[in-house]
């Protein structure tokens, strides 16, 4: 709490118009959603970055960037402080649910900016009203457009201000993968990547999944959600020493390494096998489990979420009463894995912005901010 404290003081005494940009990150894996935007903005723009983290593991804390200024202030009364004080020019950040609960928009004249962490669409996943607080969303593609028109019409909101912005994650996934050397003992290997919850693939149908595998010749790999270890342990410890000796469980996700070793990925709802497929151009296996819903209001919206509407054209679904036989299927898409790139490629063209230049749009945008206040 001391430490946490400190920080905050040290943020406050910068004098305001020297930490105009701000960036806020909930954990130590969020730095990959703005990484892109901040090598920009110091680099290409000369801009001094603050960076406040509520992990005290962040990488950001020992950065020798000297143009970026991090700081730790916890999860608790530090960071609720941090944010009704708040009063630099613009504040980024990767977090739904503004305004909704503890965290409040400061009364100060602020910009809010959303930068996704993933791509799904906005409506389904995501809660009732996760984004009606912020001042400027930056769209993956034109669902979040649609999405974001949709959500002012059934909410009667003031227009929120949009940027054609892309997506870093998967601009970076295209930049890296080929250059990654991958062994001969890795060229038949799968991941299984999936959401989390307790209607998800590991949750409710892990042990059916992973007992059907045991008989694939792929090597296998299992990269569960941060929220399956934390929030199902009991089940998740039952799996992993069920199977420990027959995969690959791979429960630090700070590294890409996996997806660029794997020809194709398992997955549920997750938002990693639209990254998957678009970033590497890969198929994903889709088992059918019930739909993540988690906004009340989903059913007052008519888009398609795109998490839905893009399942056929980047892969296979497999239903759960399935899943025994899934063994076929994974080797029928491994076969025809190069067509499934062909429709892959030209999926990615409609359906995200600035394909390998996002970040550059991004902190064009926010460079442009600040130079009117």
């Amino acid at each position: 709490m001391i430490k946490e404290f400190l920080q905050l003081i040290k943020f406050y005494r910068t004098k305001k118009e020297k930490r105009k940009i701000v960036f806020y990150s909930e954990n130590e894996s969020f730095i990959k959603f703005f990484s892109g935007l901040i090598n920009e903005l110091t680099n290409e723009f000369d801009k001094n970055i603050h960076y406040v983290t509520s992990s005290i593991n962040d990488p950001i804390l020992k950065t020798k960037n000297k143009k970026i200024f991090p700081y730790y202030i916890g999860s608790g009364s530090m960071r609720t402080i941090f944010f009704s004080l708040f009063n630099s020019d613009i504040l980024i950040l990767t977090m739904p649910d503004l305004n909704s609960f503890h965290i409040k928009r400061s009364p100060h004249d602020v910009k809010y900016i959303f930068v996704p962490h993933n791509i799904l669409s906005i409506h389904m996943v995501f809660r009732k009203k996760a984004f009606n607080h912020y001042d400027t969303f930056f769209c993956a593609g034109p669902h979040h457009n649609k999405e974001i028109e949709e959500t002012e019409k059934i909410y009667s909101l003031n227009k929120i201000e949009i940027l054609n912005f892309g997506y870093n994650k998967i601009d970076e996934l295209l930049e890296h993968k080929n250059h990654f050397k991958i062994e001969p003992s890795d060229k038949k290997t799968l991941i299984v990547s999936p959401s989390w919850g307790e209607n998800c693939l590991l949750e409710k149908y892990g042990d059916t999944l992973l007992s059907a595998l045991t008989k694939t010749n792929f090597k296998v790999i299992i990269r569960p959600h941060p929220d399956t270890i934390r929030k199902f342990k009991n089940h998740y410890v039952e799996l992993k020493d069920k199977y420990k000796n027959k995969f690959i469980f791979e429960e630090q996700i700070s590294t890409m390494d996996s997806f660029y070793k794997s020809s194709l990925m398992i997955s549920d709802w997750s938002g990693a096998a639209l990254e998957f497929a678009l970033g590497q151009e890969k198929p994903v296996i889709f088992v059918d489990v019930p739909k993540k819903i988690n906004n009340v209001d989903f059913n007052l919206y008519k888009n398609i979420p795109i998490e839905i509407s893009i399942r056929q054209k980047i892969g296979e679904v497999i239903s759960v009463s399935n899943i025994e036989n899934i063994n076929n299927l994974i080797d029928s898409v491994y076969s025809k894995r190069n067509s499934y790139k062909e429709n892959i490629i030209k999926a990615r063209k409609s359906l995200l912005y600035n394909v390998g230049n996002s970040s550059k749009v991004g902190a064009q945008f926010i460079n442009n901010m600040i130079d009117k206040t």
